[in-house]
């Protein structure tokens, strides 16, 4: 058995045992949370480590680290799938609400398993600001 599917198939187990679709590290609500999903990604099933966050959580977050002239007031909604590895990959979305509770965390994993097109990157959601 090779790692990725040992990593799926232990955390499947977790999962049974919780009787639970996935696993909040996270007190709800909260401006972000980390949450521990299965779901298919490139035509098998992957262990996706999500960071959810607020729109405004994220813009202060990334105030602290850029210069305030060159703040995130222009982010808009986004996910954002970095490289992952073992069946493991770091998932980022960032939704235009007040706070990440438990219905929040059930809509974004069934819009993560229903996204025909997903891949490595980044896709921002709605409009430009103007």
């Amino acid at each position: 058995m090779n790692q990725e599917c040992s990593k799926v198939i232990m955390f499947r187990a977790d999962l049974q045992k919780l009787d639970s679709d996935f696993i909040c590290s996270t007190s709800l609500p909260d401006a972000s949370v980390c949450v521990s999903f299965l779901g298919p990604f490139q035509g098998r099933t992957v262990l996706w480590n999500l960071t959810l966050s607020t729109l405004k959580h994220y813009r202060d977050m990334l105030a602290k680290e850029i210069p305030p002239s060159e703040s995130g007031s222009g982010i808009r909604p986004f996910m954002e799938i970095k490289k992952g590895s073992n069946g493991v990959y770091p998932l980022t979305v960032c939704l235009d609400l007040a706070a990440i509770d438990e219905p929040v965390i059930k809509k974004t994993i069934i819009m993560m398993r229903n996204y025909k097109r997903l891949a490595l990157g980044r896709m921002e959601f709605g409009r430009s600001e103007p």
